[in-house]
């Protein structure tokens, strides 16, 4: 097992997360919070693999510019 040390304010921080004060430890709330950063990268994991082979869905031809008009003179958007 090895041994951590964390400031006083990161440990303050740390008990505001434990949801049972009966039977979470610093280890099983350290834990849970890993678990949501690996939920989270996982559901990120499709975007960053459309990022690295240009697969993202971009137009394939060049939007027209927009006008409006305010008043007497039009605004390009």
């Amino acid at each position: 097992m090895k041994v951590i040390q964390i400031s006083d304010e990161l440990y303050n921080r740390l008990k505001n997360c434990i949801v049972d004060p009966f039977d979470d430890t610093p280890e099983s709330v350290v834990g849970r919070l890993i678990d949501i950063v690996d939920k989270s990268k996982s559901r990120c994991s499709s975007w960053d693999a459309a990022e690295d082979t240009g697969q993202q869905n971009r137009p394939t031809t060049p939007s027209k510019p927009r006008t409006v008009q305010a008043g007497h003179d039009e605004i390009a958007l």
